[in-house]
């Protein structure tokens, strides 16, 4: 069954052959994970488009390396200051002990650092996340659901 983005069709062919890129632990699973990502590339795909970043034509180079351009202008996530990596590791200080079993925390100096940039990818993926399902909600998908797969 073919999936359609604002008109745009994703064929079964399509899907089959991203498949081998996401493996799974049956068929269907990775029908899905292939589904979500011809999914998400053409909401980006269009929206580059749109926004004058990518020809129509573009090919498939140009067209992950405007995605990525889409994703760096329209996704802004605050860097984690101190008190907010300070604030996580009083929260989580059980996963910052010395060793292995080890009930002994290391200090928080020894891993701020760690802790802004875990906190920093996370509020990245939270902000790809949301602007994703942004573009999905003004977009017209049949055949698959993004927002649940998200």
């Amino acid at each position: 069954m073919p999936i359609y983005v604002n008109k745009v069709e994703i064929d079964d062919d399509a899907v089959f052959k991203e498949m081998q890129f996401h493996p799974a632990p049956n068929r269907e699973a990775a029908r899905d994970e292939a589904a979500k990502a011809l999914v998400i590339q053409e909401l980006l795909r269009q929206q580059a488009v749109e926004g004058g970043m990518l020809k129509e034509s573009a090919e498939p180079d140009a067209i992950e390396a405007a995605a990525l351009q889409l994703l760096e202008t329209e996704v802004t996530t605050p860097a984690a200051d101190s008190t907010a990596c300070r604030r996580y590791y009083d929260q989580n200080i059980e996963r910052f002990n010395v060793a292995k079993g080890s009930k002994l925390p290391l200090p928080f100096e020894k891993v701020e650092d760690r802790i802004r940039d875990y906190l920093h990818t996370r509020s990245t993926r939270h902000g790809i996340q949301s602007y994703l399902l942004d573009l999905a909600g003004k977009a017209k998908i049949a055949g698959f659901d993004l927002a649940a797969s998200l």
